[in-house]
């Protein structure tokens, strides 16, 4: 009976030092969440059910408030707000992500979209641009990139020096034989790039990638074990592709098939590299985790605040725990 008793209460220590790492790094974003929220985003909780989480959550704990269905860390209860007006931001961007993946999802190898970054987490300002992660053909990236970056920049949808707002970033593409991203973690326990991945929003997704992707990182569930069991409504978002797209995708795939599309492939990979700023070609050479320009990897985001949120979270953690 005292073994019980001395179980019951270790695994509950553990699940508070779980629910506490998970709310601290929720907090820097200043982002409360739900109960259900907090469940799905445990780092690293004792092994357990919804049920069993449901039943030993403490509703009341020096360590977190909860209001209106809202938990975060005492004396942090002005976040709340500020979840509910980006959420409203969130909201409008997304439909003008939807329009922007409406008129490329019709470019040739252009497999997936994804929205990402703040849209996708619901944290997005005025202010904020909407980021996509794209994912391609294999040996197609860098004519996927043109294309994107071309169609996007003729509808002024494209950011551009200082025009971001409402505009897309085209900041990350890969190929769908490297959906596994574990080799650009920048610290075992990469906590912003842990949560970035589960977060994603698919907008454009004919092949069921969003699926593959998921599985093709799991190793994150060595952190966050329960973000496969909810799963990611994207109906009233979902873009698809006209009869007259999926001919325009086919005739041009059949086109730049083959070692002709490979010569295709080069020639868009020389353009684009000798149009590329020389910071971001130097940042590839010595921030390599930050800037990718690698095999079916492109990532060219040159400010990346990873190791910045890392730091961030540990000091917190030191303060809370």
């Amino acid at each position: 009976m005292f073994w019980i008793f001395s179980y019951n209460t270790a695994m509950q220590k553990e699940l508070e030092q779980s629910i506490l790492k998970t709310l601290a790094y929720f907090d820097i974003a200043n982002y409360p969440l739900t109960k259900e929220e907090i469940f799905r985003y445990l780092w690293q909780p004792p092994r357990l059910s919804c049920a069993d989480f449901l039943a030993q959550f403490f509703e009341q704990n020096m360590r977190w408030q909860e209001k209106y269905g809202y938990y975060f860390l005492p004396g942090r209860e002005e976040i709340m707000e500020n979840r509910r007006r980006r959420l409203v931001a969130s909201a409008r961007k997304l439909k003008k992500a939807k329009r922007a993946a409406g008129l490329i999802a019709s470019v040739p190898f252009l497999a997936a979209i994804f929205v990402c970054n703040s849209v996708a987490t619901e944290q997005a300002r005025p202010d904020s641009d909407i980021d996509f992660f794209i994912v391609t053909t294999p040996g197609r990236i860098w004519i996927v990139r043109f294309f994107t970056n071309l169609i996007l920049r003729i509808f002024g949808l494209r950011t551009y020096g200082q025009k971001r707002a409402d505009r897309i970033c085209l900041s990350f593409f890969v190929d769908s034989d490297h959906l596994n991203l574990r080799p650009h973690v920048v610290a075992d326990s990469d906590i912003h790039f842990i949560y970035w991945l589960q977060q994603m929003v698919p907008l454009y997704d004919s092949n069921n990638l969003y699926n593959k992707f998921l599985q093709a990182n799991n190793w994150i569930a060595n952190f966050t074990p329960h973000v496969g069991k909810a799963a990611v409504t994207v109906s009233s978002v979902a873009v698809t592709n006209s009869a007259i797209g999926r001919w325009w995708k086919n005739i041009w795939g059949r086109m730049w098939h083959g070692s002709y599309g490979d010569m295709v492939e080069n020639q868009a990979k020389q353009l684009q590299m000798h149009a590329m700023k020389k910071t971001i070609k130097q940042l590839a050479s010595v921030a390599p985790k930050n800037v990718v320009i690698a095999d079916g990897v492109i990532k060219l985001h040159e400010t990346d605040t990873r190791e910045e949120y890392l730091k961030n979270w540990k000091q917190k953690l030191i303060e809370i725990c």
